[in-house]
């Protein structure tokens, strides 16, 4: 009797696993950015990647002092090169670019964009996230320059939109 609630239950999961496969294999699933996944899905996603960001930025080393001034100035300029047009900033809001992606980019600053630590900060920045729009910005741009924008974020996390004009109009060349 038992054998046979085995095989049965081995029969409907190698079903599930089929009708899985071929619900993806026949372009069934959704893939575009104007659709949010289910809910399951979405909920997966979110776990995996923030489970993986937390063990690959565990063992970094901070290199430089978070509280250098030019570190700082560095990495506001950097963001405003490489970041504000999907995230935004006090004040500014994301390019069309920035708002066509889905997943939605963290705003910055904001609770999302709060729970990440300055190492998880430098870990997506330079190694970018799969299926989120998140370029890896490694393999362009030295440690040094990902490391400044990573501790201009973690500094700035309530930063006011009265502030960021400020840096804005004293070291940014790229106003909109």
């Amino acid at each position: 009797m038992i054998e046979k609630v085995f095989r049965r239950k081995k029969l409907l999961v190698a079903v599930l696993i089929i009708a899985a496969a071929l619900y993806f294999i026949l372009g069934r699933y959704d893939v575009s950015a104007t659709k949010p996944h289910p809910t399951i899905v979405s909920m997966a996603f979110h776990s995996i990647t923030e489970r993986s960001i937390q063990r690959n930025s565990a063992s970094l080393k901070i290199p430089y002092d978070i509280n250098d001034k030019n570190v700082y100035v560095e990495g506001f300029r950097e963001y405003e090169h490489m970041c504000v047009q999907c995230h935004g900033a006090p004040g500014v809001e994301p390019l069309p670019i920035g708002k066509g992606l889905f997943p939605k980019p963290p705003k910055f600053p904001s609770e999302e964009f709060n729970e990440y630590s300055l190492k998880d900060i430098f870990w997506v920045t330079k190694h970018g996230v799969k299926m989120t729009g998140m370029p890896a910005y490694g393999p362009t741009h030295k440690d040094q320059t990902i490391w400044a924008v990573a501790i201009f974020l973690d500094r700035s996390r309530n930063l006011s939109e009265a502030e960021y004009k400020k840096l804005r109009d004293k070291y940014s060349d790229t106003h909109r």
